[in-house]
C-alpha cells in the first residue's frame, strides 16, 4: 500500500487529506483544506498562500483518484464547490448526511450533495459499513465523536483500509483520542499503519481541558503500547501549537523509549512542521512562556479531575 500525504497542518494548511494507493484503486479521504488559525506562526498573506497552493494539488489528485472519502463535513475535510477535477466520475464513500449528525454539518451536507449533484459516478452513504474492490477492503467506523462525547462539533467516521495482509487506519477527527471508544477500535483492529488526529491544544483552557489532554496522553500511550502500529503519524490539529512538543512530551518520550516512529506528516517528508519553522523564524503569537505537560503534571491533572467528578477513577490506574 503506498501512502501519500497530501496536505495536513504541519504543511501549513488545516487538512488531512491523504491519498492511498492499494488493491489497484486510488482512493483519496477528506479532500479538504483551509488556512491556518491567527495564533499560527505564518503571516496571514502566507497561510492564504498555502491554502491556495494545497488547493491546488488536492485538485490533481482527486482527478486520478477513483474513490473519494468524506469522513465529516467540516472545510478542511471537503471542498463544496462544482468542481469536476474534484468529484466528476469518482465513487463517493460519505459520512451519512441525515443521521448521527449535529445541525451545522448537516446544512453543509445537503449543501454539498446539491453542488456536486450529478457529478459523482456513485454516492454512498458509509457509516458502518464495508467496501470490497478485489483484494482491497475499505472498512468505516461507525460514528465517533470529533473529540469529547457530547462535543456540539458532532461525529466523524474513521476509516480502516487493508491491502491484503496490511492495514492502515486514518482515524479522522476524533481531537487526539480522547475517548475509549476510538481508542478500542485501533486497538482491536490492530493496524500496520496509523494516521491520527491530535488533541487540539491551541484550543486549551478555552474549548480543550487540561485533563481531555491528560487522557490524551494516556490514551495514544496505549495505542503505541498494545498494537503494532510503527509508523505513527500524528497531526491535524496538533499541529497548530507550536508548544505541541513540550505539551505532547510525555508521549513523544515514550514512543522513543519502546522504539516506536511518532511523527508528524511532514517529517515523513523529511521536513520540519511548518509550525516550528513558523515559530523559529517568527517568534511566538499568542503563547510567549508554558511549561512541560510532564508526568507529574498529568498525575495532578487527572486526580484534580476525579476530585470534582469531571472524570470517572478509573483513569488513576492508568497513570
Amino acid at each position: 500500500m503506498d501512502v501519500e500525504f497530501v496536505a495536513f497542518d504541519s504543511f501549513g494548511v488545516k487538512s488531512m487529506c491523504t491519498l492511498f494507493e492499494a488493491g489497484g484503486w486510488r482512493i483519496l479521504v477528506d479532500p479538504g483544506v483551509a488556512y491556518e488559525v491567527d495564533s499560527f506562526p505564518l503571516p496571514l498573506k502566507e497561510r492564504l498562500n498555502l491554502a491556495n497552493r494545497y488547493k491546488k494539488v488536492i485538485e490533481s489528485r482527486a482527478e486520478t483518484a477513483d474513490i473519494l472519502i468524506i469522513t465529516h463535513y467540516h472545510y478542511d475535510h471537503h471542498i463544496c464547490e462544482r468542481n469536476k477535477r474534484l468529484y466528476g466520475g469518482k465513487t463517493l464513500l460519505l459520512k451519512d448526511p441525515y443521521r448521527n449528525i449535529n445541525r451545522s454539518q448537516r446544512l453543509r451536507a445537503e449543501s454539498f450533495l446539491e453542488t456536486v449533484k450529478g457529478l459523482p459516478k456513485v454516492v454512498k452513504i458509509a457509516d458502518g459499513k464495508t467496501f470490497r474492490k478485489r483484494g482491497l477492503k475499505i472498512k468505516f467506523s461507525n460514528p465517533l465523536w470529533h473529540g469529547v462525547k457530547g462535543t456540539n462539533l458532532g461525529y466523524v467516521l474513521s476509516v480502516i483500509v487493508q491491502d491484503g495482509e496490511e492495514k492502515l487506519i486514518y482515524t479522522s477527527d476524533v481531537n487526539g483520542l480522547i475517548e475509549k471508544e476510538a481508542v478500542d477500535l485501533i486497538v482491536r483492529e490492530n493496524p500496520d499503519q496509523l494516521i491520527a488526529d491530535g488533541p487540539p491544544t491551541y484550543l486549551l483552557g478555552f474549548i480543550m481541558a487540561y485533563y481531555n489532554l491528560a487522557r490524551s496522553i494516556l490514551n495514544v500511550k496505549r495505542v503505541l503500547d498494545e498494537t503494532d502500529a510503527n509508523p505513527v503519524v500524528l497531526d491535524h490539529h496538533l499541529l497548530r501549537d507550536y508548544r505541541y512538543p513540550d505539551l505532547f512530551f510525555e508521549v513523544y518520550k515514550h514512543s522513543k523509549l519502546i522504539g516506536k516512529r511518532l511523527e508528524t506528516a511532514s517529517e515523513r517528508h523529511g521536513e520540519e512542521p511548518a509550525v516550528l519553522r513558523g515559530y523559529r523564524n517568527n517568534g511566538p503569537t499568542k503563547w510567549r512562556s508554558w511549561k512541560k505537560f510532564d508526568e507529574e503534571s498529568i498525575k495532578a491533572t487527572l486526580r484534580k479531575a476525579v476530585e470534582n467528578n469531571l472524570i470517572p477513577k478509573e483513569w488513576l490506574k492508568m497513570i
